[in-house]
């Protein structure tokens, strides 16, 4: 029986490509068992962060690629390679799938996780708060300030939201704001920073996850005529039948972002922490860039603006 490295390696390259790109089946609305497969919240408080209906995927994420780069030195060199190409193609982000019903009800599933780069630092020096000896007990039993941290880049997150149902559906279910969609994306990276991929968990993962590229595309659904669209500019306050126009979400997923910057209520100061953990946000509609915010830039020219306003003060 021929083994692995005995293929051509066209055809190598074509099975490394197939475990990268490789993801799970896209999930269908109601569904045998549907609302057993996801933790849904409706904790009262949680409608102030705009969290309230989110659903999360009880499944294990899927796993990555890279038990497979650590077979031999010569998979590793070939699959990186393959890695690299399949990165400039953009067929190797970390892909979230987001069904936006009623733009009430927001149900996230992992389908790939190809791979991401973890790396892990020591944190040394001594405390300038406790003395020296309380500084090397921790250090010898609890580690606290010699611990090793670990870090996870995720170069490219791609986030499908797809929408179904109606405009008027989300007034008789829960009367949820017109911006729900873009607070519910939020709800789900804060999420993902602070408890990790697996949805099922509850504890903090304990390590601190970047993201160097999010992509939010709004999938515009199949088979639905134009007319049932309801106008971009129209009232979003208003409860007229109609499906949300795509690019209406699309509009508020890259406004959120300045009421984040801006922190005028509860909701954009407790996001605030996202505009530190994701470099750069594209907003697609059908996989068409339609606007891109530069955050970390932004995040750098306000804290320089803020700086240079302390020093002339006297702050």
């Amino acid at each position: 029986m021929a083994q692995f490295l005995d293929l051509p390696r066209e055809l190598r390259d074509m099975i490394y490509l197939e475990v990268i790109t490789a993801e799970r089946p896209m999930p269908t609305l109601g569904g045998a068992q549907w609302l057993f497969r996801f933790r849904r919240v409706f904790e009262p408080q949680s409608s102030l962060r705009g969290e309230y209906g989110c659903a999360y995927s009880l499944e294990k994420p899927p796993g990555t690629c890279a038990n497979l780069l650590q077979c031999n030195r010569q998979i590793f060199a070939e699959m990186t390679e393959t890695i690299w190409r399949a990165r400039k193609k953009g067929r190797a982000s970390v892909k979230l799938d987001c069904i936006a019903e009623d733009e009430s009800f927001h149900y996230f599933t992992w389908l790939r996780i190809p791979l991401v780069e973890t790396s892990t630092t020591a944190n040394a020096g001594k405390s300038r708060i406790m003395p020296a000896w309380a500084d090397g007990m921790l250090r010898r039993y609890s580690g606290c300030l010699a611990c090793q941290r670990s870090t996870t880049l995720i170069t490219q997150l791609w986030v499908d939201v797809r929408l179904v149902g109606d405009r008027s559906g989300k007034f008789f279910r829960n009367g949820s704001a017109p911006d729900r969609t873009s607070w519910a994306i939020c709800a789900a990276l804060k999420r993902i920073f602070e408890k990790g991929p697996d949805f099922a968990s509850l504890k903090d993962a304990g390590m601190e996850t970047t993201i160097d590229e999010l992509v939010l595309n709004v999938v515009t659904p199949p088979n639905v005529p134009k007319e049932k669209y309801l106008a971009e500019d129209y009232d979003v306050a208003g409860p007229m039948d109609g499906l949300v126009h795509p690019r209406t979400v699309a509009r508020e997923l890259v406004n959120v972002w300045q009421k984040i910057w801006s922190g005028d209520d509860f909701k954009g100061v407790f996001y605030q922490m996202l505009l530190e953990r994701i470099k750069r946000v594209r907003v697609c509609v059908d996989g068409q860039t339609w606007k891109t915010r530069e955050l970390r830039l932004e995040l750098e020219r306000g804290q320089q603006e803020r700086n240079r306003i302390a020093q002339r003060v006297g702050w």
